[in-house]
C-alpha cells in the first residue's frame, strides 16, 4: 500500500536548508483534499516517521508539523524526539489554561514551537503563550504592511523567531530580510514535493487485541500476552521498531533483540496510546491477500526459527530468533533492499547481519526455514548436518509452524468481533 506526504523547505538567512514542512496528501497529486485535521495529522506523522524515514523525508532535518488542540492535549508530540519534530499549531486552536501548559511543558522538553499563519494581532494577544513560543509564521500575503510591522515589533519584543511564507519573488525575500524575519518559505524557493512509501498493512483484530490487553482495570498488563499478540503482525513490529528508534524515549538507541524488549522499551501506556493514533489511519482498511500471504510466510519462518533455537537450547536468545525470522521478509512488503529497510531499525548487530545476509547462527537457522519453505533439501541437508538436527525433527518443527500460523490466521478472519467492534 503506497502512502504520501509532501514537504516544502524552509530556509535560513544564508538560504539554506533550516527545516521542512511536512503536508498531508493521499496521492501524487499535489493537493490538499479536505480531512478532518487530527487524521491529517496522524496520517502525516505516521507516514513521515514510521512508514518513509525522516532521513529519506527530511535528511534527518527537523519536520514542521501542524497540531490540532486535540493531538496537543494528548501528547502526540512527546512520543517525538524534539531535535525531529517543530510543533505547528494551527491558527484556529484556542489556548485554553490546559494547552498554554501543555506548551509550557512542551518547552521545557526541550521542543521547539511555532505558531502557524498568524494575520492579526489577536493571535498574538495572551502574553503568557509569547513565553512557550518560539516561531511565529506570517502569511505575508494576508497581512498588510502596516499590520506586519506591528507583529514584528511584538515578535522582537519576546525574541521570536519570524517565518515569512507564502514568498513568490526574489523581492518579496528581500524585502523580508530587511524587515527582519529570518526563515523564509514559499514557491519562490520551492513548491511543495509530494514523497511517497510502501507501508504494510497491519490486522485490526491484532490491534483490537492488544487494545484490549492493555485497557485491564485493576491489576497489571500482561506483557507477554500482549508480545505474543503483537508477534502475529509484520506491520505493527515493523512501526513500532521506527517509534523507537524516532521517538523521544531513553535508550531509543539501544539494541533490539526480541519483540517483548522493544515492547518494555516504549512501555506498556506509550504503546497503547500509539496504537489509537494508528488505527485513526488504519482500521478502516483490510489487509490485502498479498500482504496476507507476506504476513503468513513471515510468521511460519518466525515460529520456526524460534523453535529451531530452542532444540538448539540458544536459551533466552529465541526471542531473537524470533525477531529474524519475523523480518526477514521486510524488504518485500517495504519494496526496499533489506539493508534500506533496516537500517533506521534499532535491531541488535548480528539480527541485522542475519538479515543481511552474513552469516551467524540466527543466519544459519533463517537458512533452514527459507529451505524448507522453497523445497531446497539438499542445502537444508548440509545445513542440518552441521547444527546436529535430524531430517525428521525439521519437518516436525515445520508443520507445527505451520499449523500454529494457520490457527492465528483462522482466529483472525473467521468471526464477526472486529466488525462488531467497528461499528
Amino acid at each position: 500500500m503506497e502512502v504520501f506526504v509532501a514537504r516544502q523547505p524552509i530556509l535560513n538567512l544564508n538560504e539554506e536548508v533550516y527545516a521542512y514542512e511536512i503536508l498531508y496528501r493521499d496521492s501524487h497529486v499535489n493537493q490538499f483534499t479536505a480531512i478532518d485535521a487530527s487524521r491529517a495529522t496522524t496520517e502525516v506523522l505516521v507516514n513521515s516517521f514510521l512508514t518513509i524515514g525522516l532521513d529519506r523525508l527530511s535528511q534527518n532535518k527537523p519536520c514542521f508539523i501542524n497540531f490540532t488542540e486535540k493531538l496537543l492535549l494528548n501528547q502526540i508530540p512527546k512520543h517525538f524526539n524534539p531535535g525531529q519534530l517543530i510543533v505547528e499549531i494551527l491558527e484556529d486552536v484556542c489556548f485554553s489554561e490546559n494547552l498554554i501548559g501543555e506548551c509550557r511543558d512542551l518547552k521545557e522538553k526541550g521542543y521547539t514551537i511555532a505558531l502557524d499563519d498568524v494575520i492579526s494581532l489577536e493571535q498574538l494577544s495572551n502574553p503568557h503563550l509569547l513565553h512557550y513560543i518560539d516561531i511565529i509564521k506570517v502569511d505575508i500575503r494576508a497581512v498588510p504592511a502596516k499590520l506586519r510591522i506591528e507583529i514584528i515589533h511584538l515578535a522582537k519584543a519576546y525574541n521570536l523567531t519570524l517565518l515569512a511564507e507564502k514568498i513568490e519573488t526574489r523581492e518579496e525575500h528581500h524585502a523580508c530580510v530587511l524587515e527582519g524575519f529570518k526563515l523564509f518559505q514559499g514557491y519562490y524557493y520551492s513548491k511543495p514535493v509530494v514523497v511517497s512509501g510502501v507501508d504494510i498493512p497491519f490486522f485490526t483484530g491484532t490491534y483490537f487485541q492488544i487494545i484490549e490487553e492493555l485497557s485491564v482495570s485493576g491489576g497489571e498488563v500482561d506483557v507477554e500476552k500482549v508480545v505474543d499478540i503483537l508477534e502475529q503482525d509484520l506491520a505493527l513490529t515493523y512501526k513500532l521498531l521506527r517509534l523507537i528508534n524516532s521517538s523521544n524515549y531513553q535508550h531509543s538507541n539501544v539494541p533490539i533483540q526480541s519483540i517483548k524488549q522493544a515492547v518494555m522499551l516504549l512501555g506498556t501506556d506509550a504503546l497503547k496510546k500509539w496504537l489509537y493514533v494508528l488505527s485513526i489511519e488504519q482500521t478502516e482498511r483490510a489487509a490485502s491477500t498479498a500482504s496476507q500471504f507476506l504476513v503468513k510466510t513471515s510468521l511460519v519462518r518466525a515460529k520456526m526459527c524460534e523453535q529451531v533455537a530452542i532444540k538448539l537450547r540458544a536459551g533466552t536468545r529465541s526471542d531473537g530468533f524470533f525477531l529474524t525470522g519475523f523480518m526477514s521478509l521486510v524488504d518485500v512488503g517495504t519494496k526496499q533492499s533489506t539493508s534500506e529497510a533496516i537500517q533506521s531499525l534499532p535491531l541488535d548487530a548480528e539480527i541485522k547481519d542475519a538479515l543481511n545476509g552474513e552469516q551467524n547462527l540466527y543466519r544459519s537457522i533463517l537458512e533452514i526455514a527459507i529451505a524448507m519453505e522453497t523445497a531446497e533439501f539438499e542445502n537444508l541437508d548440509r545445513s542440518l548436518e552441521e547444527l546436529g538436527i535430524d531430517f525428521s525433527e525439521i519437518f516436525e518443527i515445520y508443520g507445527q509452524a505451520i499449523s500454529w500460523a494457520d490457527q492465528l490466521y483462522q482466529d483472525h478472519f473467521s468471526d464477526n468481533e472486529i466488525d462488531n467492534v467497528i461499528k
